[in-house]
């Protein structure tokens, strides 16, 4: 293995090189959005409309391929660019832990990286991130990246703590060695890191999400026993931990700011929906940490504000998914009501004593809602929250805009599961409509909702039939009602054809499934007069 020479024989100067290259790439995405963002500083809030190239076969071709879902979906998210991005990042690991280990004092490049990925993993845990804010990364890239730091640190860090012990297992030097104090606080941290590992895997998360979200706490043991076991460990270490100190005390502080809850609606499918003074978003889309003390003292939970910039009230959507959203639904029957929920028609808004605590909004998308000409929404069940967003600030720059030059198109595709379901934002959506019922708001809505389960008569896989049953939860909405579960090509060629030679930004938002089919439709009907860019977020129906 002597010719496994590393690039640098300086084994701290190595990870010092890793820890700048990764916030090189960091600076590199940043690059990537910054000018939409400048763009807008230009027009200074002004509604405007970025123009739609006409694009070459080739670059039509490039963007086919990256808006296609990845071939290897466990290690990216699920599209090729991310694949690109894990590759760079797997590759500068490698990079520079490339080693002969043929002494024990090879090891220590192990121990190095992963303290120099610890240090880049705290960068990246703030809430209130500063690569978000100011370089306009958006908060989904940042949560990828950190979830592979955080891999590559426990990966560091075993092969450390391996290499080691077997050698002092092969030289009868383990027991002294583990009498060391330095050794027994390297142990610790690496056993902290074990620990945040296999609770993060998806399965835990999914189902115990507090396990999860608490267990990240250990990886403050990790920090100090790097900062006792390695000497120069500040440097790595120290400024993600400001930075977190920073994003700790502002959340403190917000922590006193007073949230009035107007009204608690519960829904038939699990579904409750809160109003909320004292809560403004700054871009559509972005996401809330919520606590609600009847429920639970120490839970937060992240969700979607289905609001847009200006509302007086942020509107959340909670369906009853896990442990802590299913006791949401109980709140309903701890309040006044005038009957049971099970139907439509006995759904009774609850203006409550319900106390709520909130941390945000927090996030930063990588699409800039309102600057193209089209934006296509498809959703799935409850994943219909940020489109309500990203809507309803469109129509505002609408308003705005009034008797420009300037048109939008907004395209929504709404998945669900029963009829009934329809109701969680059927009046936002008739509040839209009507808003656009004015001549001079340059802004159009196409609605399309598909009901894929239900009582109502099936008609076929992609089916075009509009159907409209005499019952009492009649759609009273824009747009139509369809049975049966869309075809997504053909509605993507529908608006491609209906918005030809305008470029498309979709938001799709719902289970992976779905939006697999909607990366396939919009690299199918992508062309050069019309490219379809993807943005995604994975919610469950």
């Amino acid at each position: 293995m002597s010719e496994m020479k590393p690039i640098v024989v300086d084994q701290y100067t190595a990870a010092r090189a890793y820890f700048l290259c990764v916030i090189g790439l960091l600076f590199f995405e940043s690059a990537i959005h910054l000018p939409l963002y400048f763009f807008e500083l230009r027009n200074r809030g002004r509604p405007v409309v970025k123009s739609s190239p006409t694009h070459f076969k080739i670059t039509t071709y490039i963007h086919k391929i990256i808006t296609l879902p990845s071939f290897v979906p466990f290690l990216t998210n699920h599209h090729i660019p991310d694949l690109i991005r894990f590759l760079v990042f797997a590759g500068l690991n490698l990079l520079w832990g490339w080693n002969s280990i043929e002494y024990s004092t090879d090891y220590k490049l192990y121990g190095w990286l992963c303290i120099a990925n610890g240090g880049l993993a705290l960068l990246m845990a703030s809430r209130t991130n500063l690569f978000s804010i100011i370089l306009r990364i958006p908060s989904t890239t940042l949560l990828m990246y950190h979830r592979w730091i955080g891999l590559a640190t426990i990966a560091h860090a075993t092969t450390h703590f391996a290499l080691n012990t077997k050698h002092d297992i092969d030289t009868n030097q383990l027991a002294d060695a583990f009498s060391s104090t330095r050794i027994q606080v390297g142990t610790m941290a690496w056993v902290a890191l074990a620990l945040i590992f296999l609770t993060s895997l998806n399965f835990i998360r999914r189902r115990f999400f507090e396990i999860f979200y608490y267990a990240h706490a250990l990886f403050f043991v990790f920090v100090i026993g790097a900062l006792i076991h390695a000497t120069k460990g500040p440097e790595f270490l120290l400024p993600g931990l400001l930075l977190w100190a920073i994003d700790r005390a502002i959340r403190f502080w917000n922590n006193f700011r007073h949230y009035g809850v107007t009204d608690v609606t519960p829904y038939a499918g699990d579904v409750v929906k809160f109003k909320v003074k004292g809560v403004q978003v700054s871009h559509p889309g972005q996401i809330a940490w919520v606590q609600i003390p009847s429920i639970s003292f120490l839970n937060w939970h992240p969700f979607t504000i289905a609001s847009a910039p200006g509302d007086k009230e942020a509107v959340l959507a909670i369906r009853g998914l896990g442990g802590y959203t299913k006791k949401v639904q109980m709140l309903p029957n701890n309040c006044k009501t005038s009957g049971e929920v099970t139907m439509a028609e006995d759904l009774t808004v609850l203006k409550s004593g319900v106390k709520i605590r909130m941390d945000g909004p927090y996030g930063v998308s990588g699409v800039r809602w309102g600057l193209h000409p089209v934006t296509v929404l498809v959703a799935g069940g409850i994943g219909i929250t940020p489109g309500i967003s990203i809507a309803t600030h469109i129509v505002k720059r609408g308003v705005l805009a009034k008797n420009s030059q300037q048109q939008w198109h907004i395209h929504l595709l709404w998945v669900v599961k029963e009829r009934i379901h329809i109701k969680w934002f059927e009046d936002e959506l008739r509040g839209l409509a009507e808003i656009l019922a004015d001549p001079s708001v340059l802004v159009t809505l196409d609605v399309t909702i598909h009901v894929t389960g239900g009582n109502a008569r099936s008609a076929g896989n992609g089916t075009s039939e509009i159907y409209e049953m005499e019952t009492p939860d009649k759609y009273t909405g824009p747009g139509v009602v369809v049975q049966g579960r869309p075809n997504l090509i053909e509605w993507f060629a529908k608006v491609m054809t209906t918005r030809s030679g305008l470029d498309s930004v979709v938001n799709a938002c719902g289970p992976r499934p779905l939006i697999n089919e909607v990366r396939r439709a919009a690299a199918t009907t992508s062309w050069e007069g019309c490219h379809f860019h993807v943005e995604e977020e994975v919610f469950e129906l």
